[in-house]
């Protein structure tokens, strides 16, 4: 019965240190920016760039995708652009910001394309079918 419960005890053990290490542990890789300011604005643009990559008329999951696809390279390397920031309340503040403007727009994109997606997708038809071919060049 030692035995048993001493065996549990060491995976116990094991699993908690390698779950421990894994969430408060991880290496970061560095911030490619220079200041954290360079790092920001990246940030911003990235946001910038998925916002308008988002809309379609192929649905929600399809805008979510495009809208998370824009958002690389910078967003891999947002840890590392949080620890060239950390010490300064400005640039916490900054990036705590563009952040929730990242969230908010993921949002937006997600609701934009369960309520324009098929309104979208129904004038197209209406234009393509309907109205003849668009010519989309004058």
């Amino acid at each position: 019965m030692v035995l048993y419960y001493g065996l549990a005890a060491v995976v116990i053990v094991v699993a908690t240190a390698q779950i421990v290490r894994q969430v408060f542990f991880l290496p970061v890789s560095p911030s490619p920016y220079g200041t954290c300011q360079n790092g920001l604005l990246a940030l911003a643009r990235a946001v910038e760039r998925a916002r308008d990559a988002a809309p379609g008329t192929d649905g929600e999951d399809a805008a979510i995708a495009r809208f998370r696809d824009a958002l690389d390279p910078e967003w891999s390397h947002r840890d590392g652009i949080a620890a060239t920031c950390r010490g300064s309340a400005k640039d916490e503040r900054a990036l705590d910001a563009i952040e929730r403007l990242r969230y908010a727009e993921e949002h937006a994109a997600r609701r934009e394309a369960g309520d324009l997606a098929p309104l979208r997708r129904r004038v197209r038809a209406i234009m393509n079918g309907e109205l003849g071919p668009v010519d989309h060049g004058k």
